[in-house]
């Protein structure tokens, strides 16, 4: 989840926060107050929805249903491409940071290929999606397109979900209140938490890090995951370090695999370069069930 911001910045406003809220003789209240705004100030900043871009399956010579659904007052572009066989298990991607779904119709005819139907959607601010990205906003937009996914794939034999990067973090956030249950989880160049994926992009400087709310701690989430789960992280991920992953793999109470790439870049997934290894272990687990 790269970001344009000037840490330097974050941590000039950082300060004016902080100094404005802890400064009133301690008052539990002023600093509870600071720690919302450095928040929000932050979460601002966190978002970086790229631009619309115009490729679909179909330019790909994959046929797709392109469709928008509503999430609050907020309507939600979706990509969904069936696989040639109706019983094809069937896999729902949330996406990365500066994504949108033009950047997937590339792996969603790649999974088509494999045998696997996919589901794709834009969060709230994201590609041709309304609305503005928040923490709070991208919950209700995977519920919402959870639900959306289970109806394109009512006569899927399996379905299975994906966080990659950003979207580790709102699948986890949301996975145990998804119904019906997936079969599986996969989570691709994921973080530990929102912080330390603050920390480790820039965002915000490591001292002033602990004063932000926690929000997406994806290892509190695993902990409790007892669904199987599939960690897909490279070592030399120069956006989320690699020991992000491995926290989570050691998280994880349930049956999972960590499958490690040793030089693939961040956005392994989408990058045309790389996407078939990258995916390789992935369809494997999806067709056979088996991780």
């Amino acid at each position: 989840m790269p970001s344009s911001l000037d840490p330097s910045d974050v941590q000039r406003s950082g300060w004016r926060w902080v100094a404005g809220a802890f400064g009133l003789a301690g008052l539990a209240a002023a600093a509870s107050f600071g720690r919302l705004l450095l928040y929000r100030a932050v979460e601002r900043e966190a978002f970086m929805p790229s631009p619309i871009g115009t490729l679909t399956p179909d330019d790909l010579g994959v046929v797709s249903r392109q469709f928008t659904f509503h999430s609050g007052d907020r309507t939600l572009q979706a990509s969904w491409v069936p696989a040639a066989q109706p019983g094809a298990p069937a896999l729902a991607v949330f996406h990365g940071d500066e994504e949108s779904l033009a950047d997937w119709a590339p792996v969603q005819a790649l999974l088509h290929a494999g045998g696997i139907s996919s589901f794709v959607f834009d969060y709230s601010g994201y590609g041709s999606s309304t609305g503005t990205p928040s923490v709070r906003r991208l919950r209700e937009d995977a519920l919402a397109a959870y639900l959306q996914f289970r109806e394109a794939a009512s006569d899927a034999s399996r379905h299975y979900v994906m966080g990659y990067s950003l979207g580790s973090g709102v699948l986890l956030d949301v996975v145990a209140s998804l119904q019906p249950q997936p079969d599986g989880v996969v989570v691709g160049a994921g973080f530990s938490s929102a912080r330390a994926a603050a920390v480790a992009t820039g965002l915000v400087s490591r001292w002033i890090a602990w004063a932000l709310p926690d929000p997406w701690n994806n290892i509190a989430r695993v902990r409790k995951v007892k669904l199987p789960v599939m960690l897909v992280h490279s070592r030399l991920d120069a956006t989320i370090p690699f020991r992000h992953m491995q926290h989570m793999a050691r998280a994880i109470p349930g049956p999972s695999r960590l499958v490690v790439f040793e030089q693939l870049p961040h956005n392994a997934a989408i990058e045309p370069a790389f996407m078939k290894t990258f995916w390789a272990p992935v369809t494997r687990y999806l067709s056979s069930g088996k991780l």
